[in-house]
C-alpha cells in the first residue's frame, strides 16, 4: 500500500535513477512548456543515486521519463503557488537549516571532536564530584566567591578529609547525601563536555582544581577506569512499579516476578511468559528481537545484573529497580564499535551536543576574518547606559533605544545596527541574574553577532558551494512533488469515495480471495510427556468439534486436557489460510478434520481443519488499502498524462544521445 512516501524529498523518482558519465553540462536536455532543464541536473542526480538500485536498472529512456514527470508535477505545483504558501516557506526554511548546519561548523576541529569522543568511547570512567551550584549568567563577583570556594574545599581534601564525608557535608548535589559524591561510570557524551575532559583527562585518585561547567564549579575525583564493555542485547520481563503504587501492589509485583521466574527455570519458554505477563507490551510483541543497550545507560542495579550475563540465553534472577522488576535475558553481545562503526554516530552526537561550540567559535573567527567584520566599539558601549537594570527584572523599556540607528557592526556587505541589536534585547532577554550592565551587554552582544554572523553566512552558500545549491534545490523541489502529489493523488484518493467504489467495481475481477482453508493451527510446548498430551488433543479435537471449532472452542477443549500435563503449554493461531501463508497448513492435507500430529525442534503442531472456502470475490472493506493504492497508481497515471499535454514536452535528442549509462 502506499498512502504516502516515507520522505518530503525528491523520492522513489530519483531514487531509481542510474548513475551516468558526465559531459557537457550546460546544454538544455529538456524543455518542459516554455522552462528548460539542463542536462546538469539530470546527470547529477542520476550519478548521486546511483548505489541506491537494486535489481535490474532503468534504461536511460525510462530514467528520463520519470525525470521528466517529476519535473511536470513541480512545475504544476508552481503554477498552482504551492510554493508561497507560509507553511512550505516555513519547513523549506527548516531543510535549509539542516543542510547548512555542516557549512558552518570547522572540518578539522570537528574531526578532532570526533576522534576524541572515539577514543575516550574505549572507556568507562568511574567519578565522583562535589558541587559548588552557580548559575552560567553569575556575575564576576559571584564566580569569584564561588571558585574560592571550591578551593577552600579541595584545601580540606588534599590534607586528607575524606571525599565522601565532605561531599555529604557541603555539595550542591543533593544525590550527595546518599551516595557521597559517587556518580558512577561515566561513559562518552554520558556527561556535559567540561565535566568529561575532567574525568577522562584525569589519573586516578587525583584530586581535580575547581572545574566550571554551566551548574557551577565541580572538584572531581576519579576512583576507577576500565575498558568500555561494548553493547549487550537483551530481552526483558517486566513487572512495573511507579511513586503511586501502593505497598500491596508493590507485593504482588515481586510475588508475580518471582512465580514467572520459576516458570522459567521449569524450562518455560521466556517469549511466551514476557507475552503472558510482562508490563511492557512492546517487548511482548518484539520477543527475541530485543532491544540493544549500551554500559551505564540504566539504574546500576539492571546495568549490573544485564552485564553479569555470559551466554546468549542466560537469564538473571528477578532484578528490582525504582520502575519496578525484571528478569533479563541475553541475546547477543557485541564488542564496543570500531572507526568506521563509531564515527556516523559520533558526529550526529557531537553535533547536537555542546562540545560543537568549539567548531563553531572557530567557524565565527574565520568568517569575520574572511568577511572583514568591523565593530564600532563607541555605538556598542552606548547601550552600557541605554540599558536599564529593570532589565534582569524582564521590565527594560527598549523604545529609547530602537530609535538609535548608528552601525554596530559590519561584515561584507552586511550592515547591523544598533536598534537591530535592541529589539533583539527587548524580544529575547527575560529576568534572570543581576550583574554589572557592561557584563550583561557584553554577554548578549556575543550572541546577538553570533546569531547574524551564522544567519549571513548561511545567505552566502548558495554563491560558496555549487553543491549546497544544488541540494537545497533538490529538497524544495522534492518538498513540492510531496505536496502537490497529496493533494492530485495521495489525499484526493481516499477522500474520492464515489472514485474509488467506481474503480473497485469497474476491476473486481482483479480482486478475489484465493481458495482458503478455515482452520485453527494448536502449537504445543513442553517436556510434560508433550507427544501424549498432542495425541489426547487430538483425541479431544475429533470429538468435540465435529461440526467446526473457532479458536475459542478448541481452547476449551484443549484446558480439560492441559489440566493433566502441568508445565507444558500451548498457543493457537485461528484464521482463514491461503496457500502460502503457513507452512504447516500448506503441508497438511486440505480436508475437514485434525492433521497428523507434527514434530518440530521445541514443538509439536496439529492442525484442525474446519472447511475448505472456494474462491469469491473480496469486498471493498476487506481491501480497502491495497483498493486506495490502485486507484492511487490509476489517478497518477491520468494525472502525468494531462500535465503533458498542458506543458509541451521537448527532448534534445542530440544532448541525450551524449548520455552513456
Amino acid at each position: 500500500m502506499k498512502y504516502r512516501p516515507c520522505l518530503r524529498t525528491v523520492c522513489a523518482i530519483l531514487l531509481l535513477l542510474p548513475g551516468v558519465a558526465a559531459f557537457n553540462q550546460e546544454s538544455v536536455l529538456v524543455t518542459i512548456g516554455d522552462k528548460p532543464v539542463y542536462t546538469s541536473e539530470f546527470t547529477r542526480i542520476l550519478n548521486k543515486n546511483k548505489n541506491n538500485l537494486t535489481g535490474q536498472k532503468p534504461t536511460l529512456q525510462e530514467s528520463l521519463d520519470m525525470f521528466i514527470n517529476f519535473k511536470l508535477k513541480v512545475r504544476e505545483a508552481e503554477a498552482q503557488g504551492l510554493d508561497t504558501s507560509a507553511s512550505f516557506k516555513k519547513e523549506l526554511a527548516s531543510n535549509r537549516d539542516q543542510l547548512a548546519r555542516p557549512y558552518l561548523m570547522d572540518q578539522e576541529v570537528t574531526d578532532e571532536l570526533i576522534k576524541e569522543a572515539f577514543d575516550r568511547s574505549k572507556w568507562e570512567v568511574r567519578a565522583s564530584h562535589i558541587l559548588v551550584g552557580l548559575k552560567p549568567d553569575a556575575p564576576a563577583g559571584d564566580t569569584l566567591l564561588a571558585y574560592r570556594k571550591a578551593m577552600g574545599i579541595r584545601d580540606r581534601l588534599i590534607k586528607g578529609e575524606k571525599f565522601d564525608v565532605v561531599a555529604k557535608e557541603v555539595s550542591d548535589d543533593i544525590s550527595a547525601a546518599n551516595n557521597g559524591g559517587d556518580i558512577g561510570f561515566i561513559t562518552v557524551l554520558g556527561v556535559v563536555y567540561p565535566f568529561e575532559n575532567a574525568i577522562f583527562k584525569a589519573k586516578i585518585g587525583e584530586i581535580s582544581m575547581p572545574v566550571r561547567t554551566e551548574f557551577g564549579y565541580h572538584i572531581i575525583l576519579v576512583t576507577d577506569k576500565k575498558p568500555a564493555r561494548g553493547k549487550l542485547h537483551i530481552a526483558t520481563i517486566w513487572k512495573s512499579i511507579n511513586m503511586t503504587t501502593s505497598d500491596e501492589e508493590k507485593a504482588k509485583a515481586k510475588e508475580d516476578i518471582q512465580n514467572i521466574y520459576l516458570q522459567l527455570k521449569s524450562g518455560a519458554d521466556f517469549n511466551d511468559l514476557a507475552r503472558k505477563y510482562s508490563d511492557d507490551r512492546t517487548m511482548a510483541v518484539r520477543g527475541d528481537a530485543g532491544f540493544w543497550i549500551g554500559p551505564n545507560q540504566r539504574e546500576v542495579a539492571f546495568d549490573q545484573a544485564a552485564y553479569s550475563l555470559k551466554n546468549s540465553g542466560d537469564v538473571t534472577q528477578p532484578i528490582e529497580t525504582s520502575l519496578g522488576w525484571f528478569i533479563i535475558k541475553l541475546l547477543d553481545k557485541k564488542s564496543p564499535d570500531t572507526w568506521d562503526e563509531a564515527k556516523g554516530v559520533l558526529a550526529a552526537q557531537i553535533s547536537r551536543d555542546t562540545r560543537s561550540q568549539k567548531s563553531e567559535k572557530v567557524v565565527i573567527e574565520k568568517l569575520k576574518k574572511s568577511y572583514g567584520y568591523k565593530l564600532d566599539t563607541k555605538n556598542l558601549e552606548e547601550f552600557y547606559k541605554l540599558v536599564e537594570p529593570t532589565v534582569f527584572e524582564g521590565k527594560w523599556d527598549a523604545t529609547p533605544a530602537m530609535q538609535k540607528m548608528g552601525i554596530l557592526f559590519t561584515l561584507g556587505d552586511l550592515k547591523v545596527f544598533q536598534y537591530e541589536f535592541a529589539k533583539y534585547l527587548a524580544l529575547y532577554v527575560k529576568k534572570g541574574t543581576v550583574r554589572t550592565i557592561a557584563e550583561f551587554v557584553d554577554d548578549q552582544f556575543n550572541e546577538f553577532a553570533k546569531t547574524r554572523i551564522l544567519e549571513y553566512e548561511k545567505t552566502q552558500l548558495d554563491k560558496k558551494y555549487p553543491e549546497f545549491r544544488d541540494l537545497y534545490n533538490e529538497f524544495r523541489d522534492g518538498n513540492l512533488l510531496f505536496e502537490i502529489t497529496d493533494k492530485m493523488v495521495w489525499s484526493k484518493a481516499s477522500k474520492d469515495t464515489v472514485g474509488l467504489t467506481a474503480f473497485f467495481a469497474a476491476n473486481q475481477s482483479k480482486y478475489l480471495w484465493p481458495q482458503r482453508l478455515d482452520a485453527v493451527v494448536i502449537f504445543g510446548k513442553g517436556e510434560n510427556n508433550l507427544q501424549k498430551m498432542m495425541e489426547e488433543f487430538r483425541t479431544a479435537l475429533q470429538k468435540k468439534c465435529k461440526d467446526g471449532c473457532d479458536g475459542v472452542s478448541v481452547q476449551n477443549a484443549l484446558g480439560e486436557v492441559m489440566a493433566r500435563y502441568s508445565g507444558n503449554s500451548f498457543e493457537i493461531e485461528d484464521k482463514l489460510f491461503a496457500k502460502g501463508d503457513n507452512w504447516m497448513v500448506d503441508q497438511v492435507k486440505w480436508k475437514p478434520g485434525a492433521s497428523d500430529i507434527i514434530n518440530e525442534t521445541n514443538a509439536k503442531i496439529i492442525v484442525w481443519i474446519n472447511k475448505l472456502i472456494d474462491s469469491k470475490p473480496k469486498k471493498l472493506d476487506d481491501i480497502r488499502g491495497q483498493v486506495t493504492a490502485d486507484y492511487q497508481d490509476n489517478l497518477e497515471k491520468q494525472w502525468i498524462k494531462e500535465l503533458r499535454e498542458k506543458y509541451p514536452v521537448k527532448i534534445n535528442q542530440d544532448a541525450l544521445s551524449k548520455i552513456k549509462l
